[in-house]
């Protein structure tokens, strides 16, 4: 289990002291084990017992208390009036919870000002972006009539733009750099800075290394913040800001008067997260319970995950009076909340749901309504905690829209599955995966649709080798034109079209099915009233491991590879450079299935390949107007989480 150290240094009035510790209070955990250290620098009594009286459930709260000879601190309606003696009592504080975090075997120490109050989601993301030393970004008027500034800097004491050595820039030149870097952190995202400090992650790597707040005897800035960055830096570990869930900043007394209204739009924000959340799950649940493979999906207990313990069994004692004959089944279920009530913590709700499902099964039109009750319980992640089904009927009005969405086009199917062709878009992939991929399909293929984007390697050699035992077509394109994905896409598809497919399977040529592939694609070509299977992809970092975290799980949902040609159907393009897709976007039109079979991206899977698709991608989408400018940024984490892949047999 991930262990958690939040700590602060305090000295603080008693209304801000409380409003924070109510913050560290509601932060999200996801069920890790969280423990508390505080200094008690306070002056005022009052004070000091809010912190004695501050016991969270299940965590340890470790409280020493100073009462050495401190020096006056006073903070206005202007501004905060430090000086050395100060910062270096709360350095001395910062590096005694530091001491604790070690001895304690914490994997991260959160330290944290007083004075700010968390988002919910802090602790989450600060940990989710896997950097050793991260701070969450907040604004503030450090003088009554300056602008909003934040809590991290790009060079020296607080320096917020960019220059070279011995660069000598204009005044008009600094102040544009400087917009530009507080207009950066303005937007959503995680950003290499040079300085850090108020709230500020570190893992257990980057304190074991020695980062800490100890003076730099030779270096004259003045903030103990300062000293810290520059150590880190010296150890080798970069710095970084996080931009998502800003902190609220109660610099000044007035801004107290501002909390209630933070909160409140907090516990609106919590709520429609926690719609998201819930919606997600809720339809993950009802869609994957029609499922082809749901059944033996079930008996592994690979479901398991959206449900608490109480749950699972309510959820397993309702399937087990369904007589759900999955593997003929084809439904869609069309959820609609017809009650929901969140209780005042917005930490549980009972929901009343109705599913409508429609489809196929056993070669009958389905068209049928439920009504479910479910209650969900906020246990760091949302989960069902109880399943309950109310009844069924009929429904009438959803299989005319139905019959309407399926009798749109002349629908065309074959007495045989047919035949099954594989496409792929190539361009010097000789020395990558080429030919363990091919070679891999061509034990489940019938015939090859090859489109070479003028390659100056032996990929077309590779090609033919590979697919001499089956059918197989090679166009090569005279120039290359990948800057223009969508073209291409469209091109090859064509070329499938001209060859007369029954199935078109479209892999890349660092995709690869896992090994049991071989054995059950083809079965799902069998089923009559599926035009088009969606599948999982996992992203692998190594031969072995595929990455897992907030900006890489698409491994968590599924995209379509196989489709049965239907020619009288109208197929449209997502018209876009960059990431349009490699199937005509407007599937969803089309009957569909998810598979439980998993697809290896090895695209990603040695430091020299990313090096070259993160070059790609910020050359080609720089602004992030295709895919996720964020997702970008964190393709060369130097820690990036990984899991081991198991082979399924």
């Amino acid at each position: 289990m991930i262990k958690v150290l939040i700590g602060s240094s305090v000295r603080q009035d008693s209304r801000t002291l409380e409003y924070f510790l109510d913050s560290l209070r509601d932060l999200l955990t996801n069920g890790w084990k969280v423990d508390y250290m505080f200094v008690d620098d306070n002056d005022d009594e009052k004070s000091s017992q809010v912190l004695k009286d501050f016991r969270p459930l299940d965590s340890r709260v470790t409280l020493i208390k100073d009462k050495s000879k401190r020096a006056p601190y006073v903070k206005d309606h202007i501004t905060h009036r430090w000086n050395e003696k100060l910062v270096q009592r709360v350095a001395k504080n910062k590096n005694l919870i530091m001491e604790h975090c070690k001895a304690g075997q914490y994997d991260y120490l959160l330290l944290v000002d007083s004075d700010l109050l968390l988002h919910p989601e802090t602790l989450k993301r600060l940990i989710a972006t896997g950097k050793d030393i991260v701070s969450e970004v907040f604004w503030t008027q450090f003088q009554a009539d300056s602008r909003e500034l934040p809590n991290v800097w790009l060079m020296d004491a607080y320096q917020l733009c960019r220059t070279e050595r011995e660069e000598q820039i204009s005044q008009e030149e600094a102040q544009r750099r400087t917009q530009e870097f507080l207009t950066m952190l303005r937007s959503p995202g995680v950003y290499k800075v040079g300085g850090l400090g108020a709230c500020t992650l570190f893992t257990r790597q980057a304190l074991e290394k020695g980062v800490s707040y100890d003076e730099i005897y030779n270096l004259s800035f003045v903030g103990e913040d300062r000293h810290l960055c520059i150590r880190a830096a010296a150890l080798g570990f970069e710095l970084f800001a996080d931009t998502y869930y800003p902190c609220f900043h109660i610099y000044r007394e007035k801004y107290l008067e501002q909390v209630p209204d933070y909160l409140h739009s907090l516990r609106k924000m919590k709520f429609n997260t926690s719609m998201q959340v819930i919606n997600g799950i809720l339809k993950e649940t009802i869609e994957n319970l029609r499922t082809v493979d749901f059944r033996r999906e079930m008996e592994e207990e690979r479901f398991w995950h959206n449900f608490t313990a109480q749950g699972w069994r309510a959820f397993q004692s309702f399937v087990n009076k369904q007589e759900l004959t999955s593997t003929k089944s084809i439904l869609r279920a069309e959820l609609v909340i017809k009650d929901l009530d969140f209780n005042e913590n917005l930490d549980r709700c009972e929901i009343l749901l109705e599913v409508k499902l429609r489809g196929t099964s056993g070669g009958q039109v389905v068209n049928r309504g439920e009504e479910i009750r479910i209650k969900m319980l906020d246990t760091g992640a949302w989960k069902i905690d109880e399943y309950e089904m109310i009844k069924e009927y009929e429904d009438h009005t959803e299989a005319k829209y139905c019959t309407s969405i399926f009798n749109s086009y002349t629908r065309q199917i074959k007495n045989s599955p047919g035949k099954l062709s594989l496409g792929m878009l190539v361009h010097n992939e000789a020395d990558r995966y080429l030919r363990r991929v091919l070679e891999h399909a061509a034990q489940y293929v019938d015939e090859a649709v090859i489109l070479d984007d003028a390659s100056t390697d032996d990929t077309v050699s590779v090609c033919m080798d590979c697919l001499k035992d089956i059918s197989h077509f090679i166009h090569t394109n005279s120039k290359n034109t990948f800057s223009n994905e969508v073209i291409l896409r469209k091109q090859l598809w064509n070329l499938l079209i001209e060859r007369n497919p029954d199935w078109i399977l479209i892999l890349d040529a660092d995709e690869i099915f896992e090994d049991r592939a071989v054995n059950r694609i083809r079965e799902l070509l069998n089923i009559p009233y599926v035009d088009y299977y969606m599948f999982r992809t996992y992203d692998f970092w190594d031969l072995d491991h595929y990455r897992e975290d907030e900006h890489w799980n698409g491994h968590l949902r599924h995209m379509p590879c196989l489709l049965r040609y239907q020619p009288h159907f109208s197929y449209q393009w997502r018209e876009i450079p960059l990431h349009c897709g490699r199937f005509p976007i407007n599937l969803g039109l089309l009957p569909g299935a998810l598979s439980d079979l998993r697809l290896k991206h090895l695209g990603w899977a040695s430091e020299s390949y990313r090096k070259q698709k993160y070059k790609r991608y910020m050359e080609a989408d720089g602004e992030g107007k295709y895919g996720s400018l964020e997702q970008y940024q964190t393709i060369l984490d130097s820690y990036p989480v990984l899991k081991p892949w198991i082979e399924d047999e």
